[in-house]
């Protein structure tokens, strides 16, 4: 038990700072899943959320997706939440076939790119988004950390789920009521 309260311990120092995407209110937005019901981020307010933006053929999102499908919605069950987010050139098809592949039971919403644009603060400067990028927004709204993949190897402990876990542990242990003494 020591053992693993001092990896965790690791990991979560092991996570970068916040970067220019995080400590801000999450955009809001409102999009379609695959059976084109509409899923609003207002709707998830007093949860943890982790919002991640993918693509269907990328070998990183597909192991982010094991990951929290295996080791995170286990683990934490209706207290954290889960949206995914694909934009062009996915397709529902591409989708569809991906949530069986991958068993994937949170919905998947497709975006023409104008969400997307608003996480990254995308511009004629920036333009480009790496997939996958992780948002974790607290109960709140707040986005509180943000992890993109720019190179083999990046961020490693949250591809694992461990400083993942780390963080959604923090935000829901803020949120617990004080216990008395």
């Amino acid at each position: 038990m020591i053992k693993k309260l001092l990896l965790l311990a690791c990991a979560a120092l092991a996570l970068p700072a916040a970067n220019e995407y995080s400590n801000r209110r999450a955009p809001s937005f409102s999009l379609p899943d695959v059976t084109m019901a509409q899923h609003d981020i207002l709707d998830y307010r007093g949860k943890v959320l982790i919002l991640e933006f993918l693509q269907t053929k990328c070998e990183k999102c597909q192991t982010l997706t094991k990951m929290i499908e295996g080791k995170i919605k286990p683990k934490y069950g209706a207290n954290v939440a889960v949206l995914s987010i694909v934009v062009p050139p996915d397709t529902f098809d591409d989708v569809k076939k991906y949530m069986g592949v991958f068993k994937v039971t949170s919905p998947i919403l497709f975006d023409m790119g104008q969400v997307a644009g608003s996480y990254v603060k995308a511009s004629p400067q920036k333009p480009a988004m790496f997939f996958p990028h992780v948002f974790l927004i607290d109960q709140q709204g707040m986005i509180r950390s943000d992890w993109q993949w720019q190179a083999p190897g990046a961020y490693p402990e949250v591809m694992a789920g461990e400083g993942l876990m780390a963080q959604i542990d923090k935000l829901l242990a803020e949120a617990a009521p004080a216990k008395k003494k």
